[in-house]
């Protein structure tokens, strides 16, 4: 009996490892640093956990921690989350977040305090994903790089790599087809 309650237990708190190939952000700013964003996800997936699947247990999380819960609301606490789904694209499982906020630098944007004189910029390493993708310019400084856009600027896009071994992932969207039927 004690074997099985500790590997009642084990598994419990096993956690499996959702991840994603990669997300395109977009910022629509209003000229006081407010405004409206949006993340899409491409290509949500489940990482095998000590060579078990843990795809199920992982949908589970995905669904009712940030689809359904507020795990993706507290850790961005600065955002106002309008929106959020899940949906397949291209046979894989996307989603979509929308949101508002009340200042750039919670977008993590970066201009001069009350001045529209200067760009706005993106400093990569703000960001713990690979940038692949902008709109914008890039400007080298030092060592590193910005992103830059000018002050003016309505509409910042960039997308990042998350995660680029997307063979040796188990693919969500079947769990997300049979959930979608129990929903109907």
């Amino acid at each position: 009996m004690k074997k099985l309650l500790l590997l009642v237990l084990l598994a419990a708190l096993s956690v499996g490892c959702l991840n994603v190939q990669n997300k395109t952000y977009s910022f629509k700013l209003n000229a006081d640093g407010t405004g409206t964003g949006s993340i899409f996800f491409y290509n949500i997936h489940s990482s095998d956990e000590d060579e078990r699947d843990v795809s199920f247990k992982d949908f589970g999380t995905l669904v009712t921690d940030y689809l359904e819960g507020t795990t993706f609301e507290d850790e961005n606490a600065d955002w106002t989350i309008t929106k959020k789904e899940l949906f397949e694209q291209d046979g894989v499982l996307c989603g979509k977040v929308e949101f508002s906020f009340a200042n750039m630098g919670s977008a993590k944007l970066y201009r001069t305090a009350d001045c529209n004189c200067a760009p706005i910029l993106l400093l990569p390493g703000a960001i713990d994903e690979t940038l692949t993708e902008h709109n914008g310019n890039a400007v080298a400084l030092g060592s590193s790089e910005v992103i830059e856009w000018a002050a003016d600027s309505k509409e910042i896009t960039y997308k990042t790599e998350v995660t680029s071994d997307v063979e040796n992932v188990r693919n969500l969207v079947e769990q997300y087809n049979n959930w979608k039927k129990t929903k109907k």
